[in-house]
């Protein structure tokens, strides 16, 4: 949609797919199956490239194995990023070993590919290159005449497919850090190992066998890898590949990335143990190696207590995406997202956008849907990205109405209203409630005015307190705007880096006395939020029909979690109106 429509990358669409995205996601709207096709060619052709490779590196029965799992899990079709990414180590790897320029050509290709589908590993693989790339240089002084290229070639074709893709540079690498930055604070959850224990606590006890083994290779091999120079660099790489791949199953703890650590570990074990030249760190990997075939198909993904989805590359274009199954497919979701007709006339010739997520509205009623940057809400987790939202909607560009849901919450206890809050600031001060209607949600539609409203700030205070200490922060009939600091303790810091963030609970009072708790996420709090109770449709309608008269939060109490956080709070807030 966002090619289709012209956006811009990094300025107009903030994502965490890039404009190649839908090769991962491989849904052929707009752009038709054939880019699908030629991308799994191309992976087709590598992977036997580098098939090749293995059989006549491998010559003992370790290929009978090592094999059939790449070729396994290369065509399970999860996440494209981590397919090529895998191909990527084994790529740079024998293009260490071997100086084979075109593995070190497929690699650097591979590189620009994965940047344009997704950036978060487009800029792990970026680093890994020129890593390489130097190192190389670093150890032979006269290949910089070979590297140089390479490390030409990747720039040039990033700086190229910018022009073409329509991608603002600077702020599509300044948007994807942001947020990955803040993911962990935001996205993370612990809450499966209440909702599903059985899942949860099982696959923990696996992934303890993985880093057991791999802590007693490290430290029992210690010795050894620090006399065997050479493969420093592969065991280095394999290790940070796996931790990618723990972060990515166990930070949002989610049935679709569990595979990740395990199935995936296993493939950058295996090729680090080709590539190991001392051949005591061969043996020793190769029994980690092992362990990673031995417990990985244990692993529950969702699917019970075992992996069973094998699917070929292409599977979604050739079996389910077939031009009959669309039809059906559509239908359904016209019938299901269908908009009162009187209400979807009066957006004929207007603009739309949908706050939280529910994007389909717009798709599924043929509405000319003009997104916010950060299009979904609850991604709007930190203040850049929340800010590039509100500056949109008080822009001339700004649609010219907005469908607000009051959805349920993407985690639980996560306290949605909360999310973009920025956004819902800029719908109050540039939009007026227009009409509510139920369709599959209950659609509170807002109108964008003549001429925006403009802030009043009063009562401004900025406060001082600790955990656990209860303050008074509105009164009631107050339109209470708050930003509030909260800092990581050491040891908060290193749980963030190593597996999760530590949950800040906040305890919320209402104005009538009631109370609840919910998570409060540090980037998301410090970014600004209103205090307000927003939950139901019917407080939803109030409130934009009032500009903010909802029920207020009261007092806040911030929960201790472990030692995870720094004592000290201070928060910063004004009573806001408009006029």
């Amino acid at each position: 949609m966002a090619i289709h429509q012209g956006l811009t990358f990094g300025r107009d669409w903030v994502f965490t797919y890039g404009p190649l995205g839908f090769l991962s996601t491989r849904v052929p709207t707009y752009i038709g199956a054939t880019p699908l096709i030629i991308y799994d060619i191309f992976t087709a052709c590598v992977l036997i490239y580098i098939l090749r490779i293995a059989f006549k590196e491998l010559n003992n029965t370790a290929k009978w194995l090592a094999v059939p799992y790449f070729i396994m899990m290369s065509t399970h079709n999860s996440e494209a990023t981590f397919q090529l990414f895998t191909l990527f180590i084994f790529l740079v790897f024998h293009h260490y070993r071997s100086h084979k320029l075109i593995s070190l050509a497929l690699a650097t290709g591979i590189s620009v590919l994965i940047f344009f589908i997704k950036l978060n590993l487009g800029i792990v693989t970026s680093v890994i290159l020129y890593c390489y790339l130097l190192l190389a240089v670093f150890s032979d002084r006269k290949s910089w005449i070979k590297m140089i290229p390479f490390l030409g070639f990747h720039l040039l074709a990033i700086f190229s497919l910018s022009q073409i893709f329509q991608v603002d540079l600077f702020n599509y690498v300044k948007g994807a850090l942001s947020i990955i930055n803040n993911y962990n604070d935001a996205m993370f959850s612990v809450d499966f190992i209440n909702l599903t224990a059985r899942y949860a606590y099982f696959n923990m006890a696996i992934a303890s066998v993985i880093i057991l083994s791999l802590a007693i290779f490290f430290i029992y091999s210690l010795p050894t890898i620090l006399k065997s120079h050479s493969d420093i660099f592969v065991l280095i790489v394999m290790l940070f590949a796996w931790y990618l791949g723990f972060k990515q199953g166990f930070t949002r703890f989610g049935f679709p990335g569990m595979s990740y650590p395990f199935f995936y570990g296993a493939l950058f074990v295996g090729i680090a143990y080709i590539f190991i030249e001392n051949e005591i760190l061969k043996k020793r990997l190769g029994d980690v190696f092992m362990v990673f075939l031995f417990v990985s198909p244990f692993v529950s993904t969702g699917l019970g207590f075992s992996f069973n989805k094998i699917t070929i590359p292409y599977q979604d274009v050739l079996f389910t995406n077939l031009s009959f199954q669309q039809k059906l497919s559509n239908h359904k979701n016209r019938i299901e997202y269908h908009i009162d007709s009187k209400i979807a006339k009066s957006f004929k010739g207007k603009t739309v956008d949908v706050v939280p997520y529910e994007i389909a509205y717009t798709f599924f009623n043929d509405l000319h849907y003009n997104p916010r940057p950060a299009i979904q809400s609850y991604q709007a987790y930190n203040n850049y990205l929340t800010s590039l939202n509100y500056d949109k909607y008080l822009s001339p560009t700004a649609p010219d109405y907005v469908l607000y849901t009051t959805v349920g919450p993407t985690d639980s206890q996560r306290y949605n209203f909360w999310s973009d809050s920025k956004t819902t600031l800029a719908m109050l001060q540039n939009y007026d409630y227009d009409t509510t209607t139920i369709s599959k949600d209950t659609l509170q539609i807002v109108k964008k005015r003549a001429g925006a409203l403009q802030i009043v700030k009063s009562g401004q205070k900025d406060l001082t307190f600790k955990l656990d200490e209860e303050v008074q922060v509105s009164q009631q009939n107050k339109l209470t705007w708050i930003e509030v600091k909260v800092k990581y303790s050491l040891w908060g810091k290193i749980m963030r880096v190593l597996v999760q963030p530590p949950v800040l609970r906040v305890k919320a009072t209402y104005e009538d006395g009631t109370t609840e708790v919910f998570k409060a996420i540090i980037s998301e709090i410090e970014a600004g939020i209103f205090l307000k109770k927003l939950q139901t449709n019917t407080e939803a309608e109030h409130f934009f029909r009032t500009r903010g008269q909802n029920q207020s939060i009261t007092k806040l109490q911030f929960l201790q979690n472990h030692a995870g956080f720094q004592e000290d709070i201070t928060a910063h807030l004004y009573d806001v109106s408009f006029q």
